[in-house]
């Protein structure tokens, strides 16, 4: 596979110097994509491009797929055949937009694709101190429910029995001194 940085053929462009979209094209299959983003960091200091790669994903319009370059100066894909995936605590988009993008492709990707919703709740949210909760941030417990050796008063506020009556009132009776 032979791929390159070149003028995108296949997408409309304003022109001039900010309006030139370019894409990474594949000679072999005579495949292009248009680049969104440019991000730094790759693999021996090289540039990361990100591109508005198709998908055959059942609700998905497209995607990111990222390229840098080897030792030899060759472009490859960073996620092999597929797109790019997303961790945790990571935006929608991959990288910085280049001024040529679409701000329509950005906001798909950071608010409207699959998942776009769940992963903005996952960096906003915090969970009350009561909650169960596992892998997200949580707010502290009020100072007066800690279970230290000094803090005897929480602890024998703590000990005791209690019931739930209606919707959320705990009524605890201490069982006495401890």
């Amino acid at each position: 596979m032979t791929l390159n940085i070149q003028p995108c053929q296949s997408v409309s462009s304003s022109g001039g110097v900010y309006g030139q979209k370019n894409c990474i094209y594949d000679s072999v299959t005579g495949v292009e994509e248009e680049i969104l983003t440019m991000k730094g960091g790759g693999p021996m200091g090289n540039q990361i491009y990100c591109t508005k790669a198709a998908t055959s994903a059942a609700g998905v319009a497209f995607g990111q797929k990222c390229y840098t370059q080897n030792v030899q100066g060759d472009f490859y894909s960073i996620s092999g055949t597929g797109l790019m995936p997303h961790q945790l605590g990571q935006s929608g988009v991959i990288g910085n937009p280049v001024t040529s993008a679409d701000p329509q492709d950005i906001n798909y990707l950071e608010n409207i694709v699959p998942g776009a919703a769940s992963q903005k709740k996952y960096e906003t949210f915090v969970a009350p101190w009561w909650y169960p909760v596992f892998g997200l941030r949580q707010e502290s417990a009020p100072t007066w429910l800690s279970l230290s050796a000094e803090g005897g008063e929480a602890v024998r506020a703590l000990i005791g029995y209690g019931i739930v009556i209606g919707v959320g009132v705990l009524v605890i009776k201490t069982i006495g001194d401890v």
